[in-house]
């Protein structure tokens, strides 16, 4: 009988953040090593037999990805990321294993060794759908596992397709040959020698879904025969391909199952084994089971067929290969699946006793889908309101400031008004404030020869003493400004002619202004005193500059892509780094990302050098986009130690090219959510959330 396939399904959160294992970037250490095809535990390795489309790999241990070529030999530690449209065969070359990855899927190789006289291979899947053929083991030393985030595979030899939800980690396994065996295990270390976790084997025809919740305990009560039409719409196509392609090995290992199953029949065992959902009393049940395997691999096909994953052609091919005209596949009308063949009346029992629950807890998240869909709703409306909102106190306060700025010269000397001027002009390049901090309105008073605010000589404040910063400084926001001032005054922190902050004075007692949020860059600020309508002499505050990173459009629509551009501000000499991740999120039917995942080092940007290397890789749920900019310089063997990256004045990151999707809308919002940048030594220079937002610009 064929031998069983055992999956252990683990009880844990669905990592979001999946794609944080291939970064590699952020780990502690910044130094590349290349993995070398043999190492201490084995050379096995696994060949690359076919690729399509955009396929990257990297090595053990390494930060730079490279595109996938036929004939590559990949190791252990390796991973494997395929993109929209691509796909992946790999072969253990020792054992003629077959995996076939398809597209959008993400793959890490944990194990290909060979110790203690047997050879173990495992690979895991986070993302994306693939198809396992595995050869008989030979003996108990050999092991053969795929492992998702909510299960693992130990194969004995079998044929079965895996497809992984990226976003919840859920599993569907069905099984073409072979049977797998599933159980649960509760991952609390106290539980796990307490309690032995109960599961079900999965014959062919079943399938299983493995979720990292639910309201059953007992997984025969969610073992089923297989739909074919809901199979193929989580498979891939090439996926599908390798099983049209292995339709003759998967009927001789079914043939074996099935004379197994008869042997058992005749000696009077109806069930195949303990957690079976199978009880087979009679020569027509046995009929009826294994009629099951014959007719799913046909409904298989056709379902493929019809949704186009599967060409007519490929059928035909098939079938002519079939020596047994009986055995061919039929896609025009097969019989469909007895959903009651040889299903053991304790299952239907069991099944019955969790319906109760099933249909509570399918309920519960009908309704909190339905929820989910209206909070959408609402917060875009919230969020449009908001903008128009934030788009109306924007032009009023520009309006305000250029009438509060005319006032407000025109009380001035010409020295004065000069040196207001060429204050002005050192902040014209600052980004644009938030106009969520209202500026208070210099106040106008009747004219003077000397000072810089109104009044007579007498009735001005004197100005503020600047305690810090004393000498050009590099900061963080909350940026604070610390000086002493008159009682009975205000000291007010302008940029240019909008006021940053505020504090009131305490005569010989220091105060400090807490400025309000700066985007990031250089800034000349002055701190001014004021008493009711009359100002102090401004005072100059050193150059400050505040770490970050800004997101800004780059001109208009060119040949249906918008330019979006990353840049370091703030940074100088005296703040060295060595690796920057950036993530942006927008509407996945306004904006898509379609170029490389492997950037070329580009003249005058940050990373642009031989020991660099830059990645953009795109995630997708139904909605969302996320775009993961990744860039690190590194070392090789020999190569030296590398000096770390020192800037001085803002430099541009990387320049981003977004496919327009929708043009009808005019404009997408693109969000800048999170910033990590680190030094060669793994410590983080500057982290950040929720940094930006900006409206592009799509027609």
């Amino acid at each position: 009988m064929a031998k069983a396939v055992r999956i252990n399904r683990r009880k844990r959160k669905p990592a979001l953040a999946w794609v944080l294992v291939f970064a590699m970037l952020f780990q502690g250490g910044a130094t590349l090593v290349l993995a070398s095809p043999a190492n201490a535990k084995s050379s096995r390795s696994a060949a690359v037999v076919e690729v399509t489309g955009d396929v990257a790999y990297k090595k053990s241990g390494g930060s730079r990805s490279y595109a996938v070529y036929q004939d590559l030999n990949l190791n252990q530690g390796d991973s494997i990321v395929t993109g929209p449209s691509s796909s992946v065969v790999l072969r253990v070359v020792d054992r003629e294993d077959e995996i076939t990855i398809g597209e959008n899927s993400e793959i890490y190789i944990s194990d290909l060794v060979e110790k203690n006289g047997g050879k173990k291979t495992k690979v895991k899947s986070w993302a994306g759908s693939l198809w396992a053929k595995v050869k008989s083991l030979i003996g108990s030393e050999e092991e053969f596992e795929v492992e998702t985030p909510t299960a693992v595979m130990g194969v004995r030899g079998t044929n079965f397709m895996t497809s992984v939800n990226w976003k919840t980690g859920e599993t569907t396994m069905a099984v073409a040959a072979g049977i797998v065996s599933t159980s649960e295990a509760d991952s609390a270390a106290e539980h796990k020698q307490a309690r032995k976790a109960e599961g079900v084997s999965v014959y062919p025809a079943q399938q299983v879904a493995l979720s990292s919740s639910g309201p059953n305990k007992d997984l025969r009560a969610q073992a089923e025969y297989a739909d074919p039409k809901a199979l193929v719409e989580v498979l891939d196509k090439k996926v599908l391909e390798s099983f049209i392609k292995n339709i003759g090995d998967i009927q001789k290992e079914q043939d074996k199952i099935k004379a197994q199953l008869k042997e058992n029949l005749d000696k009077g065992e109806g069930k195949p084994d303990g957690r079976s959902i199978l009880k087979i009393s009679t020569p027509a049940d046995l009929e009826a089971v294994t009629t099951n395997f014959d007719r799913f691999l046909s409904l298989l096909a056709k379902s493929a067929v019809d949704a186009g994953k599967l060409s007519q052609k490929a059928v035909d091919e098939a079938n002519a290969n079939m020596a047994d005209p009986s055995r061919k596949l039929d896609i025009h009308n097969p019989p469909a699946l007895d959903k009651n063949a040889g299903i053991d009346p304790e299952i239907e029992q069991l099944k019955k006793q969790a319906e109760p629950k099933n249909t509570a807890y399918e309920q519960e998240q009908r309704e909190l889908r339905d929820n989910q869909a209206k909070l959408a709703a609402l917060l875009d409306r919230i969020e449009a309101d908001r903008q128009r909102i934030q788009d109306q106190n924007q032009k009023a306060v520009a309006e305000a400031d250029q009438k509060a700025t005319d006032q407000y010269t025109s009380t001035l000397s010409a020295d004065e008004k000069k040196q207001f001027e060429e204050s002005q002009r050192k902040n014209a390049n600052q980004p644009a404030p938030d106009s969520s901090s209202r500026p208070t309105t210099p106040p106008a008073d009747s004219g003077s020869d000397s000072g810089s605010g109104g009044g007579s000589t007498d009735d001005r404040p004197s100005a503020p003493v600047l305690i810090s910063p004393t000498a050009e400084a590099t900061v963080r926001n909350p940026v604070q400004i610390k000086v002493k001032a008159a009682t009975g005054t205000t000291v007010r922190v302008l940029n240019g002619t909008e006021e940053v902050g505020r504090a009131d004075g305490l005569g010989d007692s220091e105060v400090t202004v807490t400025l309000r949020a700066l985007q990031p860059g250089t800034y000349n600020l002055t701190a001014q005193a004021f008493r009711e309508s009359a100002a102090s002499v401004p005072v100059s505050i050193p150059p400050i500059h505040i770490l970050g990173v800004g997101l800004a459009q780059v001109g208009g629509i060119k040949d249906g892509k918008v330019d979006l551009a990353l840049t370091m501000k703030g940074f100088t000499p005296a703040v060295p780094f060595y690796s920057v991740e950036a993530h942006l999120l927008y509407d996945k039917a306004a904006l898509d990302y379609r170029g490389p995942a492997d950037l070329t080092p580009v003249t005058g940007t940050v990373f642009y050098g031989t020991q660099t290397a830059e990645t953009l890789r795109q995630v997708s749920n139904a909605s969302k986009s996320e775009l993961i900019y990744a860039a690190t310089a590194f070392e090789t063997q020999g190569s030296g130690a590398i000096k770390p990256i020192q800037l001085s004045g803002d430099t541009l990151l990387v320049n981003v090219p977004l496919s327009v999707v929708d043009s009808a809308a005019g404009s997408a919002k693109v969000e800048l959510g999170y910033i990590k940048i680190i030094d060669k030594q793994g410590n983080t220079v500057y982290e950040s959330r929720d940094i930006q937002s900006i409206s592009v610009g799509t027609k």
